[in-house]
């Protein structure tokens, strides 16, 4: 006589030969992903290593010259003479070499301020003062602004220092409001040695102006005839009109 097997059995064990089937495609699933993760991995190293080995080519974009006033911020009263520094700063390229010609344009408001003295300083002297430096100057003073080149000769390894370039004097006009003027560096330029240009970075200088009485004066004669005394009776005439409409409205 033969003993019928149970359904839970079968079932019990069809369950279990699925499972064991589902975990043995999820492993072969797996292994393929951590073989594609660890596969780019090391495709990313090798893309590293090559790019750190691979010397970079010299060219304009190599380190970053730098151009700024001393002092940065100041004061200066009407009528008063203002002296500024032109700072260049430059550590040359990645090769060490240095720079051999500079130029910078600056800006100011020329009703407030007048150029009356420049003196070129000896910044692309550096590592060889017995070099020469060539320079010249151009102001243009109904625009308000200062043109100012120098070269090196001869060139050698050109200068890597910070040092002024030169130094400005302005003169504040003797009727000058009170305010904040702007001395601004509109334009600069850094060359190499090997006539390549460098980056350049550049800060203004801010000039707080203590005005003349006479320019406090005639700002606030900037309306004849609109005295202190006018104004409050401007202000009692308003006021009245604003009653007397909100009494018609009612």
């Amino acid at each position: 006589m033969t003993t019928p097997r149970p359904e839970s059995a079968t079932d019990s064990e069809c369950e279990g030969e699925g499972e064991g089937e589902g975990d043995g495609d999820g492993d072969g699933d797996g292994g393929r992903h951590r073989l594609r993760v660890a596969t780019l991995i090391a495709a990313c190293c090798l893309a590293l290593v090559a790019v750190a080995f691979v010397p970079a080519p010299v060219g304009a974009g190599d380190n970053i010259a730098s151009f700024w006033f001393n002092p940065e911020d100041t004061e200066a009263d009407a009528g008063d003479t203002l002296e500024l520094e032109l700072v260049a700063h430059t550590h040359g390229d990645l090769v060490g070499d240095g720079v051999d010609e500079l130029a910078a344009t600056l800006e100011y408001n020329a009703d407030i301020f007048t150029v009356t003295d420049i003196v070129h300083e000896r910044m692309l002297a550096d590592g060889d003062p017995d070099v020469e430096i060539h320079e010249s100057e151009e102001i243009d003073e109904d625009a308000g602004t200062v043109t100012l080149e120098q070269e090196r000769e001869p060139s050698g390894d050109g200068a890597k220092t910070t040092e002024p370039m030169a130094t400005i004097t302005f003169e504040v006009a003797s009727d000058a409001p009170s305010g904040n003027e702007t001395v601004e560096i509109t334009d600069s330029e850094a060359i190499l040695i090997s006539d390549y240009p460098q980056g350049t970075f550049d800060r203004d200088a801010h000039v707080q102006i203590d005005g003349s009485a006479a320019a406090g004066a005639s700002g606030a004669d900037g309306v004849p005839g609109f005295t202190g005394i006018a104004a409050l009776g401007m202000l009692a005439a308003l006021a009245l009109a604003a009653v007397v409409r909100r009494r018609d409205w009612r």
